[in-house]
């Protein structure tokens, strides 16, 4: 009798811890990366989401079912731990041909404009060779480069490329235009800015995220929470220098 019961009793306490361990999985919460350095437009404090561009993310997840847990984070390593599944999301973000190779863009949520920061006012950027840029690493700036033979400085912050520009080390800083206020803040020499894109901006979801459905439940919240904003009629608007978003 004591040699039938013992398989059944360690298969039982087995599927026991088998199941214990899947509920534990089951609770503990998806970390979601936080672009840091950015307080003004997006930060977290006391566990939430604050900032301009916190009401579209607020609305996205309180729409889908789950324990959702907020952490700053440089960009570069918001990507790698994307790509190892060391977090669930990651936002803001712009989507990618290589972020794509890792992680699920959720569709656009709303846009903000990119541009060119200088000192000088130049000639058409395309028409120049050897120009200077700087903006954050791992930011999409390589895709907005201009002129022949371009030289690109990656830094850990917004501030760190604007403070080389003031100081004449490059001649070109890529940033979102919301955050030129705060950069050229009692700055008071002449400085302009030109158009680089419009982009969409949403989160990446992780390839190796447990959790099947929740990749397609925050794209549903997405694309709800999209629609709500534009019949929002400006409640939610991010600030901007023109009516459109034309590219």
């Amino acid at each position: 009798m004591d040699r039938l019961l013992s398989p059944k009793l360690i298969q039982f306490v087995w599927l026991s811890l088998l199941s214990l361990s899947l509920f534990a999985d089951s609770k503990r919460p998806h970390v979601i990366g936080v672009f840091e350095g950015i307080d003004r437009e997006i930060a977290v404090e006391d566990g939430e989401l604050v900032g301009r561009f916190a009401p579209y993310y607020q609305c996205v997840f309180s729409r889908v079912q789950g324990d959702f847990q907020f952490v700053e984070m440089p960009l570069a390593q918001m990507l790698y731990r994307l790509e190892k599944g060391g977090i669930s999301a990651g936002l803001p973000m712009v989507q990618t041909a290589e972020r794509n190779e890792y992680a699920d863009f959720g569709g656009l949520l709303f846009q903000t404009e990119y541009v060119y920061l200088l000192l000088q006012d130049l000639p058409p950027l395309d028409s120049l060779s050897g120009l200077r840029f700087a903006f954050v690493r791992q930011f999409v700036g390589d895709k907005l480069l201009r002129g022949a033979d371009p030289q690109v400085t990656h830094v850990s912050d917004w501030g760190q490329a604007v403070e080389m520009l003031k100081r004449g080390r490059v001649d070109v800083v890529v940033l979102p235009w919301v955050l030129i206020d705060i950069y050229m803040k009692g700055y008071d020499k002449p400085y302009f800015d030109r158009t680089a894109a419009w982009v969409d901006l949403s989160m990446y979801i992780s390839h190796r995220l447990d959790d099947s459905d929740l990749t397609e439940d925050l794209r549903k919240a997405i694309r709800k929470c999209r629609f709500i904003a534009e019949q929002n009629q400006g409640g939610w608007d991010i600030p901007t220098r023109r009516g459109d978003l034309e590219n």
